[in-house]
């Protein structure tokens, strides 16, 4: 941890110092200048990490509170994927359509109120109400992250798309790390509520007009860069 956290300065201290400010960065962080891209990335961050949570802690439940199978289990969290895989296609839809406001608002709202209601969840809670409360994480699964990638290259020059891309996308990955690393700590799901408000507001935030004036700029000075290399 502290060999990751001192390289990791160590990047921030160096990209900006370059001697080459044509040449290409190994982070590119002026694309955080973006304030819509910044948001993407933090979604990511909170969204994998919440949902690290849930499934790591769903397991220790539905078996070691509650006493089912390994196989009983995965049947209880199937209907979690069926929802992701009905709801993804229709938000993407969406998103292009109406832009990423509205998925990312029921995004953070459904995994705020997972979180909230798997308080209440305990040994002798009925099975039907435990996977209802699953279901809320389907949906927040399913509408996050079609906006999460489009609001991270939205309006970005083909150049900059498949950094944006990747970054939003390691965002995910330490997300999920984060999310496991985290799950045994008292108090978790009032974090995974926390982390859906935290979604909540980012969606608010990043889908104004001042910060897709952020996203213009950006674009721009990228652009900019391109026509003198």
């Amino acid at each position: 941890m502290a060999v990751a956290v001192v390289a990791a300065l160590g990047i921030l201290a160096y990209e900006p110092r370059r001697a080459d400010p044509l040449a290409d960065p190994l982070l590119e962080l002026r694309l955080f200048r973006s304030v819509p891209f910044g948001s993407a990335v933090l979604t990511a961050l909170f969204a994998l990490c919440g949902f690290g949570v849930f499934l790591f802690v769903t397991t220790q439940y539905l078996q070691d509170v509650r006493g089912l199978s390994a196989l009983a289990t995965g049947l209880c969290l199937l209907p979690v994927g069926g929802v992701v895989l009905l709801l993804s296609p229709l938000t993407g839809r969406l998103v292009g359509t109406r832009g990423p406001r509205l998925p990312l608002v029921v995004a953070g709202t459904a995994l705020a109120l997972g979180g909230g209601v798997s308080l209440w969840l305990g040994p002798a809670t009925p099975l039907p109400a435990v996977l209802a409360t699953y279901l809320l994480f389907g949906v927040f699964l399913g509408t996050v992250n079609p906006p999460i990638t489009n609001t991270a290259v939205s309006g970005m020059p083909r150049s900059m798309a498949g950094v944006a891309a990747s970054l939003a996308s390691a965002g995910r990955q330490t997300g999920t790390t984060l999310g496991v690393a985290v799950a045994g700590v008292h108090g978790v799901w009032w974090l995974v509520l926390g982390l859906g408000a935290g979604i909540l507001v980012l969606a608010l935030l990043s889908t104004g007009r001042r910060a897709q004036g952020t996203a213009v700029r950006a674009a721009a000075l990228f652009e900019e860069l391109d026509r003198h290399r």
